[in-house]
Formats: C-alpha cells, structure tokens, sequence
C-alpha cells in the first residue's frame, strides 16, 4: 500500500527573506523614527548656531579658508581639525545635513501619503454600529431620561449641524449614528501636507537660491552680481543711496535708487529694506547705508593718473575729541573735531592700552586775525572715558574730561565729548613715505564739510580739503573729490519663497479647523426608558459635558453634573 502524496494549500505559503521596502516604508512610518531625525536635525541646527560659520565666499578660497580655520584654533585648539573635517564649522552646506533633511522629507511624505487613505475612510465611511458596552466605557458618555424618544433626540442633533442616521431599530431600542463636521478632519492632514511643503521650500532655497550682499557707491561703475561672467550676468549701479531725514534730524528710512542691467534692458527702481526692487527674477533688498567713503584722484610727478577712484574706510573708525575754543570776550575761535596726528605707544608697543593720542589745536588769537595759537593736544582712554591733556609753554597743563572746560593761557577750552570718524591705513597708498602706508581720517571742518587728513605721504601731515589738490615735496598730487554714499544692496532669488508662503497659509488653515471645527461622532441608544449617549472628539472639546447639556435640552432632568451650566469651567 503506498501513502497518498501530500499536498500543500497555496494560501499557507509565505514569502521568505526580508522584503526592503517594506521595511523601509515601515521605518518612514515610525514615529520613534520620525523623533530622531527631528532630534538630529535639532542638534546640527544647534552646533551651526553655536559654532560660528565660515563666510560663503572663504568657502571656495582655500588660503581664506586656511586663515579663517587659524583664527579659530585659538578657541577650538586641536579640535579644530576635527570639527572642521565633521563640517561643523559649515553645518548647513554640508552633505550630511543636507541629507539628513532630505531624509526627513522623505519620512514625512510617506507619513502623509500613509495617513491619505485612513483619513479619506474615516471620513466617508465611519464605523456606525458599536456594542452596547460601548455605552458603559466610552471616554465621552452621558445617560438620561427625557421625554419624546428618538424623534426628540434626531431633531435636536439636526439643529445642531449634525448629520443623523438611524442605524438599526429593535424592540426595547433605536440605534442612531450623528456626525457632525465629518470634513474637518482634512485638518491635520492639512497640517501635515503643509509640513511637507514648508521643507521642499527649504530645500529650493537651500539648492536654487541665490543670496549675495555687496556695497555699491556711488559714482561708480555698474557692479556685476555674480562672480562668473555669461549672457545673464546682472550689472547694479547705485544712483542715489540716501538717508532719510525728519525735520529734528532723526533718521526716518534709507532707501536706494538703483539701476539694474542684464544685456541691453535696464531696470531702474527704488528699493527700501521692505520693499525691493524686482528685476529678471531677482529681489534687490536695502541692506545698509554708509557715508565713509571718500573719492580720492592721485597723480604722480610725470602726471600719469595712478588713482581716481572710492576709498572705503570698510567701517574702521578713530575717536577724537570736540573741542570749543573762546578768547575773554566770549568768541569762538574753534569749534570743530581734532583729528589725531601722532600716536606714543607708551612703554610697551605691543599693548595698546597704554597709547596716547596726539595733535596740535591750531586757532587763531582773535576772529579772522593772521596770529595763530597752537597747544599741544593728548589723550587717552580712563575707565571707558577720554581724558584730555591741553599743554603749553605758557600754562601749567589743563586735564579736561567730557563736558568740562578750563582757562588754557588767555583762552577758554570746552572739551564738548568725543566723537567717532572714518579712519583706516593704507597700505598700498600711492606716494606713501614708508612701507607702512599712509594713516587716512575723514573728519568734519568747522563748516560742516568733511575733509581728509593724510599721515604718510609727506614729512608733515597733509590736510584735503575737498575740490583743491595738494602736492606734495615728492611731487604727488592729492585731489579729495568729496565723501560718496553707499548702499549695502542683498541680491536675492528664493524659488522655494511661494513655497513656503503657501506651507504657512496651508497650516493656518489646518490649525484653524483642528482648533476651532473639530470633528465629532456621536452613536446614541435609545431606549423608552433611558438614552445613552457616547463619542468620540478632540481633545480641545469637553465633548462629555455637550452630551449632557444636549440630555438637557431634551428636558431630562438628570443629565447634568455639578459645574456643567459654568462657563469658566
């Protein structure tokens, strides 16, 4: 006798060996998973922000990028090579970052696609039939005797914007199923959608967009906006680069008139820090504005033009002090700033704490008289303060602080405060006497007007006033042609700008309806006895408390609970 061969149903084979993507799906839909990449993400946001940040353009430099990574050694010590081989010090350009929310995009987009068709379910087709033990353990529930039966209870839903259907009917019972609001809970998916379209944005503007500050003068060429040449390349020309001025001399605004060209059109517009200008696809934003700038014209003794162009100060100052000088009758004879001509380095030369400043205060005896009287100038900085030393042959020295004033000889000196002026040395400065450059400060005249004075390219310190050239022993020939405006311009593109626009608007909306439409389902038992009545809401609602409020509308007298009719609780 021989055994019948055995067979095997198809439906208990099982596939063997692990399938990837449903573990990938699986891992994208994990909400322990979804919580590490945000934890990650928030960690790196935290180094790039606690760590400082290399600039853009040393990025690309490799000697700027050796030089920018040596300052930091004096903070970071040998764990500099390390953090500069993680990439802490250019986080968010990093491929680890960058992928890192690439991964979180991508885990978010399966999240929302993972929850369209639960959500699309339990909106259209609700469960509308619970066990009657339902009634006994629900979360939201209420039980109450009322008069009018289910009659009663499907008009009172129905004038309360529920959708009501009557589920089954047996004796003793009536089952009912209401919603109300059943579309409101697109609102989280929203939510979460709009999460998705807020980092495909980032992403745009992280890879597609454009963002570059450049100061632009004026009187001076069109300045290209990008580093490489080619048929799109953007030329700005600043115009007018201007400080508003209320009648009290606050300042109001800054704003800029611009001219923007690419190929043979030209855009002309004005553009302020709120609104800019618009032009071939880019947003040229007023960033900043800057009156230390000089226009300077150098000649050498043959005559060849070897400078005519700005000199930018780039920010760096020197503080001089104001000073008013008055004879017995009560005339002034100088009121303007003093620039400093010499420094004395005190006893140590490498510590400037111990520096003096030094100049000569020149002023004539008497207004519009040819006589001149010349003091000798110091002083230094005490306790965050400038202290003043004014000394003569004549006069034992006169020490002043900010707001004083003392007799010096036959006149009287206030020392008005300290003010602060361009200042900045020049290493290359054509003419110049050493290799040090020449020493280069803008302050204002007596009139108002500012003028340069120039340490270096003479034995004596060579005074610019503006519109008249000055030669000196050498032969140089200095023209100032007068301070120049600027404007700090940033040239942008943002092509994940809409993006993000819509993401915000999009969560508002999901927000809103979540907060203040939230979905309820309701299933009631009714019975000529008692109803029953449970659900299910958000958590925002005190759904338990409607029920009841609900049994007291339909006139049952047990319905309610202590502090149910209280609005504040």
């Amino acid at each position: 006798m021989s055994a019948a061969p055995r067979t095997t149903s198809a439906s208990t084979l099982q596939p063997s060996g692990l399938d990837p993507l449903r573990w990938a799906w699986q891992l994208l839909t994990n909400v322990k998973f979804a919580l590490l990449l945000v934890g990650l993400a928030g960690i790196a946001g935290l180094i790039g922000t606690i760590l400082p940040q290399m600039p853009g353009p040393m990025r690309a430099n490799p000697a700027a990028r050796s030089a920018w990574l040596e300052l930091r050694r004096a903070d970071y010590g040998p764990l500099t090579g390390l953090f500069e081989r993680l990439g802490f010090f250019e986080v968010f350009h990093t491929a680890w970052f960058n992928g890192l929310w690439f991964l979180i995009i991508v885990a978010v987009t399966v999240c929302t696609v993972s929850r369209l068709r639960p959500t699309i379910r339990a909106v259209r087709n609700p469960p509308k039939r619970v066990p009657d033990a339902y009634f006994e353990r629900a979360h939201h529930r209420a039980a109450f005797s009322h008069p009018g039966g289910a009659d009663a209870v499907e008009r009172l839903l129905r004038q309360r914007r529920y959708t009501v259907q009557r589920v089954r009917e047996e004796p003793g019972a009536v089952y009912l199923f209401a919603d109300r609001y059943p579309w409101s809970q697109y609102g989280t998916f929203l939510s979460h959608l709009a999460l998705l379209v807020l980092l495909l944005g980032g992403l745009l503007t992280v890879f597609a967009g454009f963002d570059r500050t450049m100061v632009i003068a004026e009187s001076t060429p069109a300045a290209p906006v990008f580093a490489e040449a080619g048929p799109n390349q953007l030329f700005i020309k600043m115009i007018d680069a201007n400080r508003g001025l209320d009648a009290d001399g606050n300042i109001i605004d800054y704003h800029s008139i611009i001219e923007v060209r690419r190929g043979d059109e030209t855009v002309r517009c004005k553009t302020t820090v709120n609104h800019p200008c618009s032009a071939f696809g880019y947003k040229v934003h007023q960033a900043a504005w800057f009156d230390d700038i000089a226009r300077i014209r150098i000649t050498a003794p043959s005559g060849q033009v070897l400078y005519d162009d700005i000199l930018d100060f780039e920010g760096r100052t020197a503080a001089i002090p104001v000073l008013t000088v008055t004879n017995a009758a009560g005339q002034v004879l100088f009121a303007q700033q003093l620039p400093q001509m010499a420094t004395d380095e005190g006893a140590d030369p490498n510590d400037r704490r111990d520096d003096t400043a030094l100049s000569l205060l020149v002023f004539p005896s008497e207004p519009g008289a040819g006589q001149l009287i010349s003091y000798a100038v110091a002083w230094q900085f005490v306790d965050g303060r400038m202290v003043l030393t004014v000394t003569s042959p004549d006069f034992d020295p006169v020490v002043l602080r900010p707001g004083e004033e003392a007799l010096a000889g036959d006149f009287r000196i206030r020392f008005e405060g300290a003010a602060t002026i361009p200042a900045t040395t020049v290493l290359d400065m054509p003419g110049a006497t050493t290799d040090a450059g020449a020493v280069v400060q803008m302050p204002l005249g007596g009139d108002g007007k500012p003028y340069l004075m120039v340490s270096g390219i003479d034995d004596r310190n060579v005074i610019l006033q503006q519109g008249q050239a000055v030669t000196t022993a050498a032969g140089y020939t200095y023209l100032f042609q007068g301070r120049v405006e600027a404007s700090g311009v940033s040239v942008r593109r943002d092509p994940g700008d809409t993006f993000i626009w819509v993401a915000v608007a999009m969560a508002m909306v999901g927000l809103g309806i979540t907060f203040y439409v939230p979905r309820r389902r309701l299933w009631v038992k009714v019975t000529p006895a008692r109803t029953y009545m449970a659900g299910i809401a958000e958590k925002t609602t005190r759904f338990s408390r409607e029920l009841r409020l609900l049994g007291r509308d339909l006139g049952a007298r047990d319905a309610l609970q202590p502090g149910d009719t209280d609005p504040d609780r």
